[in-house]
């Protein structure tokens, strides 16, 4: 009884011992490269278990195939206008080929670190046609950072592809920094661009005012020359008005009017030292012993 029950256990653990070395699990996402007595043999890239021939007949290199993020080192490059930057990129990449992949560089840090070297190579190329003001800059117009980053991508993206079976999805600028002995003239710079925005804001406020200014004289003289026409053509109605008055007044008490304008005379003519001998039946004396010759 004790010697069957070994063999079955014994049997047991043979099977499951064989079922690991020929079953293989494979993760959601992961890739295996399956040799034979060496050889690359097949790749098997459906989520879920394969069955494969045990060790040493088969042999098994599996690959995590999910997209990594990866910063590269620190590189120091000239601009075309020799102003020299160090920059930090990052890369959002992929195994693609994990056949060319494994032939090629094995590991992700190998993968990686070939990557880093294409990278550093590129940026040096391509920022060596940019002025710096091309990444740094308070105007947006002079920013060229999209077509800058798109350009080290498509100088490397090809070459990852075909040498180590790599997809590289993006890449980006994740870090600008300078070297101590350039950090005064690249704020000389923005001062000077900050400046000649300043001055440009300037120039169009003053045009502004001066519009302002022009507009508001030309109404004011507009309102002026109506007020001075309202003015005349109340004044000439008034004295059309004062007119008829005096002529209406005239014409009723004409005796009445010339005694008051006889007494405005006397009152001028005479004070209290003055001493008259005229007739009193001529003007303007008349007036005031009731006699009205004419």
């Amino acid at each position: 009884m004790h010697y069957s029950l070994r063999i079955i256990l014994a049997f047991l653990l043979f099977g499951l011992i064989l079922f690991q070395t020929i079953v293989l699990p494979l993760p959601e996402g992961f890739k295996a490269v399956i040799t034979h007595f060496g050889k690359p043999d097949r790749i098997a890239s459906e989520a879920g278990p394969s069955i494969k021939w045990p060790w040493p007949i088969d042999d098994c290199y599996l690959f995590d195939c999910r997209k990594k993020l990866y910063n590269t080192k620190f590189t120091q490059t000239l601009t075309k206008d020799k102003k020299s930057i160090i920059l930090l990129t990052y890369i959002i990449w992929q195994i693609e080929d994990p056949l060319k992949f494994l032939q090629s560089v094995g590991t992700s840090k190998n993968a990686e670190d070939k990557i880093d070297g294409m990278v550093s190579n590129a940026k040096n190329n391509v920022l060596g046609d940019y002025d710096l003001n091309n990444l740094v800059s308070t105007d947006p117009s002079s920013l060229k950072i999209d077509e800058i980053e798109n350009k080290i991508l498509l100088a490397v993206k090809q070459n990852a592809s075909d040498n180590f079976g790599v997809k590289i999805e993006k890449l980006g600028i994740k870090r600008l920094a300078y070297p101590e002995q350039n950090i005064e003239a690249i704020f000389k710079q923005m001062r000077a661009e900050r400046d000649q925005y300043a001055s440009k804001y300037r120039a169009e406020g003053r045009m502004q005012a001066a519009i302002i200014i022009s507009n508001t004289k030309v109404e004011v003289s507009k309102i002026n020359a109506e007020a001075q026409k309202k003015s005349a053509e109340i004044k000439g109605e008034a004295d059309r008005e004062a007119a008829e008055i005096y002529a209406n007044a005239h014409k009723k008490g004409r005796d009445f009017y010339k005694f008051t304008k006889s007494l405005e005379a006397i009152e001028k003519m005479s004070d209290k030292n003055s001493v008259f001998i005229l007739r009193t039946d001529q003007a303007p004396f008349n007036a005031l012993y009731g006699t009205n010759n004419e």
